[in-house]
C-alpha cells in the first residue's frame, strides 16, 4: 500500500482497482454510460471536466481502450489491493481467510486516507435500471456534486478547489466567447463601412466622372479615387476610356482578321509554330481560375483574339505573355472590347519597346528603372550588385505582363488601374515600390532566390501595402523627371 501521501484531486489510483477486476460485460457497461454522460450534455465545459476527470481529452472517453488505460496508468497506488470486490460475488468468496481480511481493512484504511476523483461505483454503473436524475448530466455534477454514498464525501479543501478550478474554466470560456464575440462585430462593421464607400465611389464614378470623361479624367477627384483603384463594375469602363481607341478598331476589322488567322495558320509552318505557342501559353494563364485552360468557357474567346492580333500586327508576331495581358483585359470586358484594348495598348512606348525587342530602348528604360533605384532604395542596390541580381532578371518578366504573371489578379489590377492612369513611368514606380515593401526579405537572399521570390510574390502580400511603399517612391532625382532621365538615357546610348 502506497503511504506516502494524500493523492491528488485528479490522482485515478481507485479507479484502477475497481477496473482492473471488472468482467468484460461491466467494463462495457461503464463504457456505454460515460458515452452517455458526455452525450447527455455536449458543452466545451461538460468535456473540459471529463477530461480533468478521466485524465484524457473527451474523444478518447468513448473507445474503451482508452477509458481503461487512463484507468490503468496510476494501479502503482493500489497494486496491493488486487481482490474481488464485485457485487455478485459467490457465497464460497465470502469466506475470506485472514489474510483477504486484512486486505479489505487495508483498503478501507486506503479510501478514507486517500482522495479520490468522483465516479459512479461499480454497483451503481452496472444497474441498468437506474433513473435518469440520476445519471450525471453536465460538468455542474461532475464537479460539485457530492459523491455517491458508497465513496467517501471531498475533503472541504478538495471542494474548494474544484470548485475554483470550475469557475476559472467558465471565465476563460466566457472571456474567449466575448472576444470571438468582440470581434466579429468589429469585423461585420468594417465590411459595412467598406460597402458603403465602394457603393458611394461607384455611384460618383458612374454618375459623375464616366458620363464627363475627357473633363472629369484629369481632375484632383477623380486621380484620388483611382489611385485607391477602381470598383471593379466600373472598371472595365474606365480601362477603355483611358486606353481609348487611336487606331480606330472596329468589330468588322476584328472579325476578318480572326477570320484571316485560321486560314493562315493553315498556310504556314511558321504560323502553325505561333499557334502551338498560343495554345500553349493559353492553358498556363491564371490556372487557378480554370476558365482559359482547354474546355474552359474562355480558352476558344483568348485564343481568338491572340490569333487574330497576330494576323494583325505580324511584325511583332506573338510573344509570351501577351496572354496574360489579354486574359485580364477580357476579365473586365467584352471580346471585342478586349482586343480592341490589346491593340491600342500595345502601342505604348514602353509595351512596344519590349515586345518589338527593341534594345536600345530597353536598355534606356533598364538604366532610367537603375538609377531611381540607387536614388530611392540605395541599400538594396548595393545588396543587389553584390550578389549579382541585375535589374533584367526580374523587371522583363513584369512588364511583358504588367505584373499579372507575378502577383494575385486583385494587386494586379490595381497596379493596371494606375499604369493606365499614370501611362508607362507607374510600371517602374511599382516595381520600385515592390522592392521597397519587400526590402527586409530581399536582403536576406542571394541572387537565385532573390529572383524567384520577385517572379512570384506571396499571397500575403497586399494591395495596401504596395500603394503604401510605392507612395514613398519619388520618381524624380532632382530636377529631373522620370522622362528627363528617360530622354537623356536614349541620348546617351544613341550616341553609344
Amino acid at each position: 500500500m502506497n503511504d506516502s501521501g494524500p493523492l491528488s484531486p485528479f490522482d485515478n489510483g481507485c479507479l484502477s482497482y475497481y477496473f482492473d477486476n471488472l468482467s468484460i460485460s461491466d467494463r462495457e457497461t461503464i463504457a456505454e454510460d460515460v458515452s452517455y454522460t458526455i452525450d447527455s450534455d455536449d458543452s466545451s465545459y461538460s468535456r473540459t471536466a471529463c477530461s480533468s476527470i478521466f485524465g484524457s481529452g473527451p474523444d478518447e472517453l468513448e473507445p474503451e481502450t482508452a477509458l481503461f488505460s487512463s484507468c490503468n496508468g496510476s494501479t502503482t497506488k493500489s497494486n496491493e489491493c488486487l481482490i474481488d470486490i464485485d457485487t455478485s460475488i459467490d457465497s464460497t468468496s465470502l469466506n475470506l481467510g485472514k489474510t483477504s481480511e486484512c486486505c479489505l481493512v487495508t483498503i478501507g484504511k486506503s479510501i478514507q486516507k486517500n482522495n479520490y476523483i468522483e465516479v459512479k461505483s461499480c454497483e451503481h454503473i452496472s444497474n441498468r435500471t437506474i433513473d435518469n436524475e440520476d445519471k450525471i448530466a453536465g460538468s455542474t455534477a461532475l464537479i460539485l456534486n457530492c459523491r455517491p454514498t458508497q465513496i467517501p464525501a471531498k475533503l472541504p479543501e478538495e471542494q474548494l478547489e474544484h470548485e475554483r478550478l470550475y469557475e476559472k474554466i467558465l471565465q476563460n470560456a466566457k472571456k474567449k466567447e466575448s472576444e470571438k464575440a468582440k470581434k466579429h462585430k468589429e469585423h461585420l462593421k468594417q465590411k459595412l463601412k467598406n460597402e458603403e464607400r465602394l457603393a458611394n465611389v461607384t455611384r460618383i464614378w458612374t454618375q459623375e466622372i464616366i458620363p464627363n470623361w475627357h473633363k472629369m479624367c484629369q481632375t484632383k477627384r477623380c486621380r484620388d479615387l483611382w489611385w485607391n483603384g477602381l470598383p471593379s463594375s466600373v472598371r472595365g469602363k474606365v480601362w477603355c476610356l483611358a486606353i481609348g481607341n487611336d487606331l480606330l478598331i472596329n468589330e468588322e476589322l476584328y472579325k476578318s482578321c480572326v477570320s484571316n488567322s485560321f486560314n493562315k495558320f493553315k498556310d504556314s509552318e511558321a504560323t502553325m509554330d505561333c499557334l502551338e505557342y498560343i495554345h500553349l501559353d493559353i492553358t498556363r494563364t491564371f490556372p487557378h481560375l480554370g476558365i482559359f485552360q482547354q474546355g474552359g468557357p474562355y480558352f476558344e474567346v483568348l485564343k481568338r483574339i491572340l490569333s487574330a492580333y497576330v494576323c494583325l500586327r505580324p511584325d511583332i508576331g506573338y510573344i509570351q505573355g501577351m496572354c496574360f495581358i489579354a486574359a485580364i483585359l477580357l476579365l473586365n470586358m467584352e471580346e471585342l472590347e478586349a482586343f480592341i484594348c490589346l491593340v491600342n495598348l500595345m502601342e505604348s512606348p514602353c509595351l512596344n519597346a519590349f515586345y518589338t525587342v527593341n534594345q536600345r530602348l530597353m536598355t534606356s528604360y533598364f538604366s532610367t528603372y537603375n538609377d531611381l533605384l540607387k536614388h530611392n532604395l540605395n541599400r538594396l542596390n548595393t545588396h543587389f550588385n553584390l550578389i549579382g541580381l541585375t535589374s533584367e532578371m526580374y523587371l522583363v518578366d513584369w512588364i511583358y505582363s504588367v505584373f499579372a504573371k507575378s502577383m494575385n489578379l486583385e494587386l494586379a489590377s490595381i497596379i493596371w488601374d494606375n499604369f493606365l492612369k499614370d501611362n508607362d513611368q507607374f510600371l517602374f514606380r511599382a516595381a520600385l515600390g515592390i522592392l521597397r515593401s519587400n526590402e527586409s526579405q530581399l536582403m536576406q537572399m542571394d541572387s537565385i532566390t532573390c529572383a524567384q521570390y520577385l517572379t512570384k510574390l506571396p499571397e500575403s502580400f497586399t494591395s495596401s501595402a504596395l500603394l503604401k511603399s510605392t507612395t514613398a517612391i519619388r520618381m524624380s532625382i532632382g530636377k529631373q523627371s522620370f522622362n528627363s532621365l528617360l530622354v537623356y538615357n536614349q541620348a546617351k546610348f544613341t550616341q553609344n
